[in-house]
């Protein structure tokens, strides 16, 4: 059907709703969240089993959301034995019933080996993942490196820069403060040492290895593959988020960093990658 608009109504004849308004936006301003406005809507980890948003604004569906400080979230208890996938997601539905944009958590089935939850995208409802929550086993409190970023995972929720533009980047570092705590309280007990030199040892460091595709082992329905990190060690404090080149397909085979242990990362996929993956990581310690 042919629309346009908006002119002068006359007696009520050019009548517009909230649908027609937020349509003008369209070709303009894509989905995702605003790189510029407050803290990004970054999903943090506060106490115990719950987590919060950070402050920032967001076009998702047609419709705007903001939030002016930290909204929180309770992840549910945790099983005894299986793990889950938890999405912190921003859900949008247009049935009459609701009209709301809101935050929510979407959880994934326990199981030996968990699958994420997959985003409901349709006329009426949609929703989009700002972070994907990792629930280990008997876990009761949730961690930065339980927290996998997917602002910027364009098919999950996206970047937002400005009009036209879209930040074309699987992967930003925000879990980097609660790293760097980490790292500073273990330097405390050490201070009795060579300060200076320890520092210098203790620095962050940022490095991307790269996951070839013949290098993974088959074990237990998994595959693993150990890469070497220079200075890495089993107390670091370790951040890893996929390279924005190859994002699409580490999201595809489910990989994670599970072990860590000197000049060594261990990274497990659920599904063997057919090509080389890029990781981009981050770490620092004595």
């Amino acid at each position: 059907m042919w629309t346009s608009g908006f002119f002068n109504s006359v007696n009520g004849d050019r009548l517009y709703n909230a649908d027609q308004m937020s349509r003008i936006f369209e070709g303009l301003i894509t989905d995702g969240v605003y790189a510029s406005v407050g803290n990004k809507l970054a999903v943090q980890p506060n106490s115990g089993m719950t987590i919060q948003i950070a402050t920032g604004r967001g076009w998702f569906g047609r419709h705007w959301v903001n939030n002016d400080s930290e909204y929180t979230l309770t992840v549910a208890e945790s099983d005894v034995v299986l793990k889950r996938w938890v999405a912190v997601c921003i859900k949008v539905d247009d049935t009459d019933a609701v009209r709301d944009a809101v935050p929510y958590l979407k959880y994934g089935d326990f199981a030996t080996t968990p699958v994420k939850p997959t985003m409901i995208r349709t006329e009426t409802v949609k929703e989009y993942c700002l972070a994907y929550i990792y629930v280990g086993a008997g876990v009761s409190e949730i961690k930065a490196s339980d927290i996998e970023d997917t602002r910027g995972n364009e098919t999950l929720c996206g970047w937002v820069t400005g009009l036209i533009e879209q930040l074309n980047s699987a992967t930003l570092f925000e879990q980097f403060t609660a790293i760097f705590n980490d790292w500073f309280n273990g330097l405390v007990d050490m201070l009795n040492e060579d300060v200076e030199a320890m520092l210098v040892n203790a620095l962050p460091t940022s490095v991307t290895v790269t996951l070839n595709a013949g290098d993974w082992v088959a074990e237990n329905g998994l595959y693993k593959q150990n890469v070497t990190v220079t200075n890495m060690n089993a107390t670091k404090s370790v951040m890893v988020s996929p390279n924005a080149e190859t994002s699409t397909a580490y999201s595809a085979s489910e990989i994670r960093c599970t072990a860590q242990s000197a000049n060594t990362l261990e990274f497990t996929a659920v599904t063997a990658p057919t090509g080389a993956i890029k990781v981009d990581v981050i770490h620092m310690g004595v």
